[in-house]
């Protein structure tokens, strides 16, 4: 006769009383908590997030309790003032990877930190200090770093609720209230922009802000924490065909979907969805890009329901792929949470940032390219674009440029034949008007969405470089497309240099673009890395490479692109994937001239 198993939390040892703070949104971090008051040593007092009403303190440890990362970010925005203690643990009961807390520098001394698995039954993070530690401060923290360090700001929009839960995505100012009317408290030094609400009410005018909060009671379907749900892990192939959600859901298969869902589903062809899939369950695949099969009335945006319809050859990796970016793709444009709180911000009528603006860094030395590479950057959809064109070695037509760009913003710089690559492209770094900078090759395909792409990977991957791989590649002398079997979707240390997107700020601390004649984008690469920093390789699909043969500052022999070892796919002629939507303009032309 086997043992009784032991419960996850057998061997935790936190000093009592200790509160145990359970997500009960879904019941599964309520179930995992079986058991606890035989866990020796805790003493714990079980406490519901959905029965919070106010301050808890003189608790000798904190234990929060929650399914995965996104269910303890929305739940850390509603926990009230917990006091001090000097024991503060997370128990993510269905999460496949532990995380490592980093102390923060106002923090008492931390004496010991953990972060492991919890037997078969998620992973665990416990954080000791000398003294006592502000827990809810700790809370919060904890999950803000559970997702990595990406964008936790929401755009400056100030949201508070009323008489409902907080929405999905952590939010450090948003506040839980009793009634509508409480949003236009006086005191309040941080009054909300929007309460969105279960019920209408009068609210008053709020000083501080000079009118009163926008009350919202219909904000449609609730976002998904793409800090969470995203892309990242995607699997270009698969171990198993199409698979029924309830195969993959715990319980009694009716989910909900969990990080441990998206990561069991990763090895499949496609998840089959019933008819009646909760609309969070839904968007939780959708966002993460799990190939979907869907029937039936969808409760999402239009074009998420139009790229879930489409009729999609799973049997083709290549064609299954396409599916997975229209469909995460259309789920971060209409219900991320940076989607969902624009909305909301557009009906109050105050200032949110959503995606950055971007400029592009575009030098050339090629006049004969210059047509190709305006049409490019003109088509560029779903994004803010700047041009910043560096023409190397020429003086072009700046009628011509406006002409081909339209409304679209940009700067035309010259410079002498002579001067150093990286120099020109510092000085086009200097000129431009975004914060965020996007390096541009003249003579390489970016599909319409390449620049949103590479946005939405910035935002849902916190990375501090983000680019495309060249995955795609056209060989001009044979006249070959080639697909090479490059990893997306994954963090890495080399990305494609004709798609680097970094911030200004960070690439002046590298000390700019160095002066080199060539290699310049490993060299960028190269400090980036050696600095610290994160880089981030999303989807391939929007991106192809040109191969001239001669004139390339990244020196390869054609055979080099069709190694057996990596190319997965080869085509005679020019063959983007269906991603790329290439312009007939844009077919291969000759290339005769050398350029950069």
């Amino acid at each position: 006769m086997n043992p009784p198993a032991q419960h996850p939390l057998h061997d935790l040892r936190l000093p009592g009383p200790t509160l145990v703070l359970v997500d009960d949104s879904d019941g599964l971090a309520l179930d995992a908590l079986r058991g606890v008051e035989d866990v020796p040593g805790i003493e714990p007092r079980v406490v519901t997030l959905s029965s919070l009403d106010g301050p808890l303190k003189g608790w000798g440890s904190v234990l929060v309790v929650a399914a995965d990362r996104a269910r303890l970010r929305r739940m850390a925005s509603a926990v009230p003032l917990l006091g001090q203690c000097k024991a503060v643990a997370c128990w993510l009961t269905d999460a496949p990877t532990p995380w490592v807390l980093v102390p923060r520098p106002e923090w008492p001394r931390l004496v010991h930190l953990a972060a492991r698995e919890a037997g078969d039954r998620g992973v665990l993070t416990v954080a000791r200090f000398a003294s006592g530690a502000r827990a809810q401060l700790v809370v919060m923290e904890m999950a803000r770093q559970a997702a990595g360090p990406g964008e936790t700001t929401h755009g400056g929009l100030v949201v508070s609720y009323a008489g409902r839960p907080a929405a999905p995505g952590l939010d450090a100012r948003s506040v839980l209230l009793a009634d509508v009317a409480d949003a236009g408290d006086g005191a309040r030094d941080v009054p909300p922009d929007v309460v969105v609400a279960s019920r209408g009410g009068e609210v008053a005018e709020h000083h501080v802000i000079d009118r009163a909060p926008t009350v919202v009671t219909d904000p449609g379907p609730e976002p998904v924490d793409e800090l969470v749900f995203n892309p990242v892990g995607f699997r270009k192939d698969w171990d198993h065909p199409v698979v029924d959600l309830a195969r993959l859901v715990t319980g009694s298969g009716r989910g909900p979907v969990t990080e441990d869902v998206v990561a069991a589903a990763r090895a499949f062809q496609a998840v089959r969805l019933p008819t009646d899939t909760r609309t969070a369950d839904l968007l939780a695949l959708a966002s993460a890009g799990v190939p979907l099969v869907t029937s039936g009335v969808l409760d999402v945006a239009p074009p998420l329901a139009e790229a879930l319809d489409a009729d999609v050859d799973l049997d083709d990796p290549l064609r299954r792929e396409e599916h997975s970016l229209a469909v995460r793709r259309a789920a971060f444009d209409h219900h991320s949470t940076l989607a969902w709180r624009s909305a909301l911000a557009s009906r109050a009528g105050v200032r949110h940032v959503a995606l950055p603006p971007v400029s592009a860094l575009l030098a050339t030395r090629r006049p004969e390219m210059l047509d190709f590479a305006l049409r490019q950057v003109a088509r560029q959809r779903g994004a803010e674009v700047e041009l910043v064109l560096a023409a190397h070695g020429f003086d072009p037509d700046r009628d011509a440029v406006r002409r081909a760009l339209g409304d679209r913003p940009h700067q035309v710089l010259t410079f002498d034949a002579s001067a150093f690559f990286g120099d020109v492209l510092t000085a086009a770094s200097r000129a431009a008007s975004s914060e965020v900078l996007l390096k541009v090759d003249d003579d390489d395909w970016y599909s319409p969405d390449a620049v949103h792409d590479l946005l939405m990977a910035r935002r849902f991957s916190g990375a501090d470089v983000v680019g495309m791989p060249s995955e795609f590649v056209y060989l001009h002398r044979g006249d070959l497309t080639v697909r090479r079997r490059h990893p997306s979707e994954v963090f890495a240390r080399f990305v494609a240099g004709g798609t680097l997107l970094l911030e200004r700020g960070l690439l002046r601390s590298l000390g700019d673009f160095r002066r080199v004649r060539r290699f310049v984008d490993a060299q960028l690469l190269s400090g980036v890395e050696a600095a610290g920093g994160r880089i981030y390789r999303t989807h391939g699909l929007g991106y192809v490479l040109r191969r001239t043969g001669e004139g390339h500052t990244w020196v390869r022999d054609d055979e080099e692109f069709r190694r057996p070892d990596i190319v997965a796919s080869e085509w005679e002629g020019f063959r983007p994937s269906r991603a790329l939507e290439a312009d007939p303009l844009d077919r291969p032309v000759s290339v005769t001239t050398d350029g950069g």
